[in-house]
């Protein structure tokens, strides 16, 4: 028999002086424990986020890429074309190591560097038509297998992933 432990509801906070990010955690804390979830289907969420999101992360559409490689990918999609220096900054790494990624990438055709216009000294990162494709077939692959996983769910279960898809959405927006 275990018991469910809630995140206790604090009345007024305390606002430490010290960092911002513990007051913001305080009262997310506060809010939270109003919402009656426990502390234990909150850490069972996250590990199978953690879980799915590194099985996930394994389906690709043929050549394999790193951690790395795929992160890089994702970011100078999203962001487009960007600096070897800010996107080094933007995936926390030193700047040699985005120098060796972006060459992998760029010598199997998903990148491509070019001037600058704004400061010819530079150059900027940008996906190849191969690399969209690439990144394309890929999320077909892992929409495939996770519709795959799903499907070996109860209906129950399918209809409660359902449900929280849109919930899970805004969680992710929030960070």
């Amino acid at each position: 028999m275990s018991t469910s432990m809630t995140i206790p509801v604090i009345e007024d906070p305390v606002v430490p002086t010290a960092s911002a990010e513990m007051a913001a955690a305080e009262i997310a804390a506060a809010e939270f424990a109003s919402a009656e979830i426990a502390v234990e289907d909150v850490a069972a969420l996250r590990g199978a986020v953690l879980i799915l999101a590194r099985r996930l992360r394994h389906q690709q559409a043929g050549d394999e890429l790193s951690p790395s490689e795929a992160a890089v990918m994702g970011r100078v999609g999203r962001a487009g074309p960007m600096t070897p220096g800010h996107l080094a900054k933007s995936e926390h790494v030193q700047p040699p190591s985005m120098t060796r990624i972006i060459e992998r990438l760029e010598a199997r055709g998903f990148l491509r560097r070019d001037p600058d216009p704004g400061d010819r000294r530079q150059v900027l990162v940008s996906r190849t038509p191969a690399g969209d494709d690439f990144v394309e077939r890929s999320r077909a692959v892992r929409t495939a297998w996770l519709t795959q996983q799903v499907g070996r769910l109860d209906r129950d279960d399918q209809l409660a992933i359902a449900a929280a898809a849109a919930a899970l959405t805004r969680l992710a927006e929030l960070a």
